[in-house]
């Protein structure tokens, strides 16, 4: 690997942990809303204010996060935010996040390398604040011997720290 990119990831990572004015996210929702059983599930998301790509209506910048669900199913992950401002009230954000599933008594995704794909759909309140819903999709992308992903729907509250 090339040092010039460790030293630069490592630079963003810090940077958007001890950014000012970063956003953390409270959710609660359904694991595996699509089919078979479904679980309650917590999540919290961390995302900096150190934005990788910056305009008025996109934002581009890291996010990082972890969700468990009454199955003691875990998934801790870390990728990037795709801020869309659609006028000053609304944000959708789609995001994709690596990172590792540990199913404890839920259910098994086949590898533990997946892939977080989401959507969410914010109003900001005049303080910054977020109230939304995020649908989500995760999947080893064939790594693994089966493939069979799940889906997440939650409700969240996002807050600037």
């Amino acid at each position: 690997m090339n040092v010039r990119f460790i030293g630069s990831s490592f630079f963003l990572l810090c940077s958007s942990l001890f950014a000012s004015d970063p956003l953390l996210l409270f959710g609660g929702g359904v694991f595996n809303v699509i089919k078979g059983s479904k679980y309650p599930q917590l999540q919290l998301e961390y995302r900096g204010n150190s934005h990788i790509y910056y305009r008025k209506y996109l934002w581009i910048r890291p996010t990082f996060g972890a969700f468990i669900n009454s199955k003691a199913s875990t998934y801790v992950f870390g990728g990037l935010a795709f801020d869309v401002f659609i006028g000053e009230r609304f944000v959708f954000t789609p995001t994709f996040s690596p990172g590792v599933y540990f199913p404890g008594s839920g259910k098994r995704l086949g590898y533990p390398l997946e892939f977080r794909s989401s959507v969410e759909l914010s109003y900001v309140f005049p303080k910054k604040s977020r109230l939304g819903l995020q649908f989500y999709h995760i999947s080893n992308g064939t790594f693994g011997k089966t493939n069979p992903g799940t889906e997440c729907l939650l409700l969240f509250y996002g807050f600037r720290l």
